[in-house]
């Protein structure tokens, strides 16, 4: 797999029609292009590029290893086989211009200015409780610090954070969890406003049964990956 292929599937920033076709290649960033309208077919997107199904379904395939696009299946109202129509994925839409961020820090930096800090705080808090209250019944079976922390990381993957859990023992036997997240979706808003951050680890620790838990680094704070520390011996 090409470099700059290794380099677009974790490419989260806007990117522009150029930057598409330096990392995709112009083939596979017009095939991005026709795919941001609408869902295609093989057979749709080969007569809109002029080439042939064969050489457009070998470039869908790279950009679907990628996760950059999804196939699902659609009936044709004539008789005979379903086709196959192919869609981008949330990970190639996040390639294009977003303004939610901006518009998300333009918010806060309002209700700031005009109702003060104390205002964003509990802004902040009934955001943190609203999240708990949506992951609550996925962590709701899960008995141990370990097996409610990788839950915790499923539930993050899924809203954009790219999380994973790895387990470190130290030399007297214990144990700590790191919860590792290689990708900040607020990461715009968390340089701004690190309350983000704080109200975050806070959830965390409520959602892990108040189990101990230490945040050391933050993508907002220049960091690589956010990263939390979890005893599994204190809850």
């Amino acid at each position: 797999m090409s470099s700059t292929l290794n380099d677009v599937r974790n490419a989260e920033a806007s990117l522009s029609a150029g930057d598409l076709v330096e990392l995709l290649g112009d083939t596979r960033a017009r095939l991005v292009h026709l795919l941001h309208g609408s869902a295609a077919s093989v057979a749709g997107l080969a007569g809109e590029m002029g080439l042939s199904e064969v050489a457009v379904r070998r470039h869908l395939q790279v950009l679907e290893r990628n996760g950059l696009v999804s196939a699902h299946t659609v009936r044709n109202d004539r008789p005979g086989r379903p086709s196959a129509h192919y869609a981008l994925t949330d990970k190639a839409r996040r390639l294009f211009p977003d303004n939610s961020a901006e518009l998300a820090g333009e918010l806060m930096d309002f209700l700031t200015d005009e109702h003060g800090r104390a205002e964003l705080l509990r802004f902040l808090r009934w955001r943190a409780e609203h999240q708990a209250q949506r992951y609550a019944p996925a962590l709701a079976g899960s008995g141990t610090v370990a097996d409610r922390t990788e839950v915790l990381a499923q539930l993050l993957s899924r809203d954009g954070f790219d999380a994973d859990v790895t387990a470190v023992t130290a030399p007297d036997g214990s144990t700590t969890l790191q919860l590792v997240q290689g990708h900040c979706a607020l990461e715009a808003v968390a340089e701004e406003h690190p309350e983000l951050c704080a109200f975050e680890a806070s959830l965390f620790k409520q959602l892990l049964g108040g189990a101990k838990l230490s945040r050391r680094q933050t993508i907002a704070g220049g960091a690589s990956a956010c990263v939390c520390h979890i005893r599994t011996d204190d809850a």
